[in-house]
């Protein structure tokens, strides 16, 4: 604009005004772009850029090119499914996905029929119903859920091209759900400082033995970044961004602390294969982060590890061969400084057909804490723990409503000390934080009962 103010030749003004003019005429047809029909090239490409990112499980990509789809047809019952399917995988958001399987049911076709990478299908899969009535068990509307199921196993194309375990394992949940409700335990939850808490999510706590050191982590606007933050004389203190000490560039995150807070356990996907790594505090800062190596890590997926019996132990959870199914709780020993010896499974007292995830081990008080799919369940993960009987573990306790609700429960952090108290992210009036809380029901815990 000052150029204006400046005498130019009479080619510099011609010159300028060209300029302006193009444009002015880049302006108008982008603008009257954003209102056009995307091209049937451009609605193909976004097809198969979403059908990329949902088998990938990036599922907030998916959603953005799935969202374009519908916004371009909204009569077209594969674009609603394929955008309901995407917010049902993406973590926290299930229930997003109900107003779009709620379409996408309206025209569905069998498994056989349905052409799942067809760009040409209008029709969304049979199992649409299913993925439905899932959505209503993560927004707690059993009654819809329940009718959703019993709409999926009544078609004649369900038998033969479906797991009726799987379903009824669903149903099995929701009924479940409601006996678990209408017994609610009684808990009381403070919320940490703003030294720990900020207006983004603060999730997956990981709290060292002595309870002097938190760690977790804190999804940013462009990415995940692991904090650290001391108790100094009973207050925690301003949390610390240690994602460029421990060499993370938001693809870390932390799962278990030592007894006093100087090491740090961490997992990471290296192209498809989830391992643990393990960074150390040296001086005043951490160290990067470096494989732990085998025979811990395989070519299977390790997703969670977390110390216990004085650092002499792992509580691994891992999907390697000679499990129970899925996912399992493994222990392995320390056997050397720097190793630790051949993982051995928990059993199929703790461990089930379904995953189970987040083993913590209080060894002072022998309960384990962890999730499972499977036990006496409200569906998705539920928080349960177990006290230790000798060499053998007692029935899994579900820890009980609201502490677990009809979505999935994890990061649940035990007190080492006091297994009555924890700390857990909980969303509370829209704001995902993290909480001290106390379970104060008489009969939750008392392994006297058991």
């Amino acid at each position: 604009m000052y150029g204006f103010f400046i005498h130019l030749g009479d080619t510099n003004i011609i010159s300028l005004m060209k300029r302006v003019f193009g444009l002015y005429l880049i302006f108008l047809v982008s603008f009257s772009g954003m209102y056009a029909q995307p091209s049937n090239e451009l609605l193909k490409e976004y097809f198969e850029e979403g059908n990329f990112f949902l088998e990938r499980g990036d599922f907030g990509d998916a959603v953005f090119y799935f969202q374009k789809l519908v916004d371009a047809d909204t009569s077209n019952a594969n674009y609603q499914f394929k955008l309901g399917e995407s917010y049902l995988n993406w973590e926290g958001k299930g229930y997003l996905a109900i107003p779009y399987l709620e379409k996408a049911v309206t025209s569905v076709v069998s498994k056989r029929q349905y052409k799942k990478r067809a760009f040409s299908e209008n029709a969304a899969p049979l199992h649409a119903w299913f993925y439905l009535g899932q959505a209503y068990r993560m927004n707690n509307e059993l009654d819809k859920a329940l009718t959703c199921y019993a709409r999926f196993k009544e078609s004649p194309d369900f038998y033969g091209e479906y797991n009726e375990n799987v379903v009824d394992e669903e149903i099995a949940s929701c009924k479940q759900a409601r006996i678990i409700q209408n017994a609610p335990v009684e808990w009381v939850k403070t919320r940490l400082s703003d030294a720990v808490n900020t207006s983004f999510s603060e999730i997956n706590p990981v709290l060292s033995a002595d309870g002097n050191t938190l760690v977790f982590t804190r999804k940013l606007k462009f990415y995940d970044a692991i904090y650290c933050s001391r108790k100094v004389n009973g207050v925690w203190q301003e949390a610390v961004n240690i994602n460029a000490q421990v060499l993370s560039d938001g693809e870390f995150y932390p799962t278990g602390l030592n007894d006093n807070g100087t090491a740090l356990l961490l997992i990471r996907d290296d192209n498809g294969d989830k391992n643990i790594y393990l960074a150390n505090f040296e001086g005043n800062q951490w160290s990067p982060a470096t494989d732990i190596g085998s025979p811990v890590n395989t070519k299977a997926d390790e997703v969670f590890a977390s110390f216990a019996a004085n650092n002499s132990t792992l509580v691994i959870t891992s999907n390697r061969i000679g499990g129970e199914g899925g996912y399992d709780i493994w222990f392995s020993r320390r056997e050397s400084y720097n190793g630790w010896g051949r993982p051995v499974n928990a059993g199929n007292t703790i461990n089930t057909e379904q995953n189970e995830n987040t083993g913590i081990y209080c060894a002072d008080q022998q309960v384990l804490f962890f999730s499972s799919q499977g036990h006496f369940n409200m569906g998705g993960y539920d928080i349960f723990y177990s006290k230790r009987n000798g060499q053998k573990w007692n029935i899994p306790v579900n820890l009980g409503y609201p502490l677990n609700d009809t979505r999935n429960n994890l990061g649940y952090a035990p007190d080492f000390t006091n297994c009555r108290k924890a700390f857990y992210s909980l969303t509370v009036d829209g704001d995902e934080d993290l909480y001290l809380i106390e379970i104060t029901s008489e009969s939750t815990l008392n392994f006297e009962a058991q």
